[in-house]
């Protein structure tokens, strides 16, 4: 037996459900960026300049770290990169179909001398959901919840 099946049999019911939403959503949101104009998913983001609470009831906050943890495994198992702006519209979207608010944050960066690049992170409560690991080097220039 492979060992990720091994792995995936020994996550609870509700690891397992939320793994295959996770896959599911990072896939069509990452077949939808690539096919479709971007700015046809911020229908997708909430309300432009509002942002989701900061303290959330520890409850909510383990189901977002749980999000978190889905869709970073989830991730790994599809077989092209899934971007960083296809990672937080589908953890948003596992956010919520529980009733949890969440904000995605749109950031910018210059790249060497001339290049800007972009990045989207997501975060619910205190727990930065997606995106962490770059956030810190690009400046946030909108963000919706």
């Amino acid at each position: 037996m492979p060992v990720h099946f091994h792995t995936f049999l020994k996550l609870s019911k509700i690891e397992k459900s939320l793994f295959i939403q996770a896959y599911y959503f990072c896939i069509v949101f990452s077949l939808y960026l690539t096919f479709v104009h971007q700015k046809k998913a911020f229908k997708w983001l909430g309300i432009r300049g509002v942002e989701s609470p900061f303290d959330l009831t520890m409850g909510v906050e383990e189901k977002a770290k749980m999000v978190e943890k889905s869709t970073r495994r989830a991730i790994r198992f599809i077989p092209w990169k899934v971007k960083c702006f296809a990672r937080a519209i589908a953890a948003k979207r596992l956010l919520q179909m529980r009733g949890i608010p969440s904000t995605i944050y749109l950031g910018v960066a210059k790249e060497g001398n001339s290049k800007m690049i972009a990045h989207a992170w997501l975060r619910c409560g205190s727990v930065i959901v997606t995106g962490k690991e770059e956030m810190q080097r690009f400046t946030m220039v909108t963000f919706f919840s």
